[in-house]
């Protein structure tokens, strides 16, 4: 297929989504990372957009960022190339600096095209000189003839987003009064001109379609961007949506958002350019990538957690197979990890820079009891192994807590990962559900290794006078709140999803949190929404204890006294949970080979149990 003068095997790219796999602080392309993108190209997609090189140390966004500001990096890039070159996967290399959007931890001094805090980081840039303008011009020139020489198949440079680039031409965020800020569009002139003036493979551009906020882009800065992407020879317009400091939701295209919204302005930008374009923002959900290809809105379709999820997505869809992993948009493992220093990680894709290893002696007979993401992801890894798998499930469902995570508002995406999941599992397993078993189970039976995944129950705290109340497992199995003044014990992450939802229903909602902030454990988009969008219509205390409940009325323990808040028709108990370990304790007295994994080893969140049953499956 053709892009412009970009040919490729096939309209599925893949976004340039970061990893953190690149080494600390100085950026060199791993070893890792290559078997990584490899993995990728064996799955069928015809071209990766490399996640973003900072252009120089100033413009990072996290201390193992891939870069290519030295002639080693190009080494790195080459071998990377290579690879990908073998399976027919082109390679096109995504130059960015961070601006105002910097890492400081990363990038030391934060700069800008003027001194406009961004919301998402706290920081407030400094005003860049005109010479420090005209180093990170040639700095964009110089990565992009490393990445050249190393092979690569493409350039893109990001020209949206709330990054460097974009900063300068947004009449919000530039207020300089030198030629700068008189001609907002000088630094990207200035800056294709410099890289087109050497380069000789294909151009991208990557824009904000829209940054959803008051404003933002509109369409005469499109219509400016493209007539420049057309003086310059761009190939191909590269669509993502809102900016990493003001509308970070959008950025990350979260769960909870419309993609209908997306769909309508791609239509308009569409009407606006004759260039080949290409966009991403959860394609894949509801398949909606079908229609705009076939409508001609865009030409090509980028992917980027769908491919993490399931690297073969592409080679799936390209032969009309829907036996694929969707993914749930959940932001815990891409953003989560990488955010927190971790390599990249995945929910539902265990083995995402891991190599599962199948060395199998002799096949073994394993039963699993819980069907929960650590039982269901031990069973489905043992099973690649040739094992016999019986899972045993209490319930009449499978999916464990992963059942109740997408009840609360805007996570429906989740069931859509969860049911590909058991469906794949009903397939390749054994499985008994409404099956309660006790140690007497296996006293005499032929299984090799027992393994135990029963979860963890809800921990009720001790408070005097506490009687009529239900728990956060409770409300999203279904258990209704009837009254109007709701008090919610305990403000982490199940506490503010319940919260969350009775908000929605217009209820009174009072939380209670004894730790200095609510939403520990809260995946970082989410925490924004909820600040945003639900935390001004709550009472939230926190440093702050129940002591007592008289009838209706909750006496709590400030840091400074006793207090009374008033009366509450219901309460809801989201303490925490508690390992549900006790099968562990009595089989692991009576036989060996008795695993315990997930919650009821340690209470954790979903990508730990998945993570537990993948690895305890490789050693087994």
């Amino acid at each position: 297929m053709k892009f412009g003068n970009f040919e490729t095997k096939n309209h599925i790219f893949m976004a340039p989504v970061k990893t953190a796999l690149a080494t600390p602080k100085t950026g060199f392309i791993t070893d890792e990372q290559i078997a990584y993108y490899e993995r990728k190209a064996k799955g069928g997609v015809g071209t990766i957009i490399l996640e973003p090189i900072a252009v120089l140390p100033s413009g990072k966004e996290h201390p193992k960022q891939t870069m290519l500001n030295t002639d080693e990096h190009i080494t790195g890039l080459k071998k990377l190339t290579n690879a990908l070159h073998k399976h027919e996967t082109k390679l096109i290399v995504h130059l960015n600096h961070a601006g105002r959007a910097a890492n400081p931890k990363a990038s030391g001094e934060v700069l800008s095209s003027s001194s406009i805090k961004c919301p998402s980081t706290g920081q407030i840039p400094r005003e860049l000189s005109e010479y420090e303008i005209k180093n990170i011009i040639d700095a964009f020139k110089e990565n992009a003839l490393r990445a050249q020489k190393a092979g690569v198949d493409g350039i893109e440079i990001q020209f949206g987003h709330g990054y460097i680039v974009h900063q300068f031409y947004s009449e919000r965020l530039n207020k300089r009064d030198d030629e700068y800020g008189k001609n907002r569009f000088k630094f990207a002139r200035e800056l294709l001109s410099s890289i087109t003036s050497e380069l000789k493979i294909p151009l991208f551009i990557r824009i904000s379609g829209s940054e959803f906020v008051e404003n933002g882009i509109t369409n005469d800065d499109l219509k400016t961007i493209f007539a420049l992407a057309e003086e310059f020879n761009v190939s191909t317009i590269h669509v993502g949506w809102g900016n990493a400091c003001d509308s970070a939701p959008w950025y990350y295209n979260h769960m909870s958002l419309p993609t209908d919204i997306m769909d309508k302005k791609l239509m308009e930008i569409r009407e606006l350019t004759s260039l080949p374009l290409i966009a991403a923002g959860r394609m894949h959900k509801n398949e909606r990538y079908k229609k705009l290809v076939k409508d001609k809105i865009v030409d090509g379709v980028v992917f980027g957690r769908q491919l993490i999820i399931d690297p073969d997505f592409p080679n799936k869809i390209l032969s009309n197979s829907d036996d694929y992993l969707r993914c749930g948009s959940c932001l815990q493992g891409c953003l989560g990890n990488v955010k927190a220093g971790k390599p990249i990680g995945c929910i539902a894709n265990p083995e995402l820079h891991k190599e599962f290893i199948v060395n199998i002696e002799n096949k073994k007979k394993i039963a699993i009891v819980g069907a929960g993401p650590a039982g269901l992801f031990a069973g489905l890894y043992l099973k690649k192994k040739g094992y016999d798998i019986t899972i045993f499930e209490k319930n009449a469902y499978l999916g464990g807590q992963w059942v109740l995570a997408y009840k609360s508002p805007g996570k429906m995406s989740m069931k859509d990962t969860l049911d590909d999941l058991i469906k794949k599992a009903e397939k390749e397993l054994t499985i008994k559900t409404n099956t309660e078993v006790t140690a007497e189970t296996f006293k005499n039976s032929s299984f090799d290794a027992i393994i135990v995944a029963t979860g963890a129950n809800p921990f009720v705290p001790p408070i005097k006078g506490l009687e009529n109340y239900i728990t956060g497992f409770d409300f999203f199995e279904g258990k209704e709140i009837n009254g109007e003044r709701v008090l919610i014990i305990g403000g982490g992450l199940i506490g503010l999803e319940v919260a969350e939802a009775l908000v929605k229903e217009n209820k009174k909602v009072t939380v209670v949190e004894a730790l200095d902030e609510v939403g520990r454990g809260m995946e970082i988009v989410a925490s924004k929404l909820f600040k945003k969008n639900y935390a001004p219509k709550i009472s939230i205390y926190t440093k702050t204890i129940v002591k007592e409940i008289k009838g209706k009325e909750v006496f709590v323990q400030t840091k400074e006294e006793e207090v009374s808040l008033g009366e509450f028709d219901d309460i809801v108990i989201t303490a925490g949970t508690k390992p549900d370990n006790k099968l562990y304790e009595e089989l692991s007295k009576e036989l060996d080979n008795v695993y315990l994994i997930g919650d009821a080893l340690k209470v954790g969140q979903i990508i730990d149990a998945s993570t537990e049953g993948f690895e305890l499956a490789m050693k087994i």
